[in-house]
């Protein structure tokens, strides 16, 4: 009777923690998900992360029509040297970044443009706000060319098939 009681006074403060920590569990991995299109921005960071950069925790993601500017604002600091990366994992969609200061004058001083990735790096003259652009574009005829190139057969009649925006992720380092 004794460990009878006992037990049930046992069980009955854990209990509560027990089905806390699964409730937990539970949601953490309704939300666990991979980025793609930021994965996709680290990856073209890596060569310059061997150079000395340190990419920051921040980043910005999303969806947006092909050919629509995206305008990213963020402060950035004299003396340092920054890398700004973005990234698309649409099969034929690429990306295009550039930055501006705050009178609308381009500020890259080197930039490059891959298949799914670009970059583009700046030296602020001055600490001050300034803005990331990014476009993406879609290229149907290049989609479909590499899907097949990697044996992927033609979606059936409104299934995987472009809709009207493609992912983004944006990244950057700095030293």
């Amino acid at each position: 009777m004794i460990l009878e009681k006992r037990s049930n006074k046992l069980l009955r403060l854990i209990a509560p923690g027990l089905l806390t920590a699964v409730c937990l569990l539970t949601v953490a991995k309704l939300y666990a998900f991979v980025n793609e299109a930021i994965s996709i921005a680290l990856e073209a960071a890596t060569p310059y992360v061997e150079q000395g950069f340190e990419v920051r925790e921040d980043n910005w993601s999303g969806q947006v029509e092909p050919k629509k500017p995206l305008l990213v604002r963020h402060q950035l600091f004299r003396g340092n040297e920054y890398w700004f990366w973005a990234g698309t994992s649409w099969t034929g969609a690429s990306v295009r970044v550039d930055i501006f200061d705050s009178s609308g004058n381009s500020v890259g001083l080197e930039s490059f443009a891959e298949e799914s990735y670009a970059g583009v790096r700046v030296l602020p003259q001055k600490t001050a706000t300034y803005y990331i652009r990014m476009v993406a574009e879609y290229d149907p005829e290049k989609a479909a060319a590499e899907a097949q190139a990697i044996g992927v057969l033609p979606a059936a009649d409104g299934v995987g098939e472009f809709g009207t925006s493609v992912d983004w992720g944006l990244v950057y380092g700095y030293r």
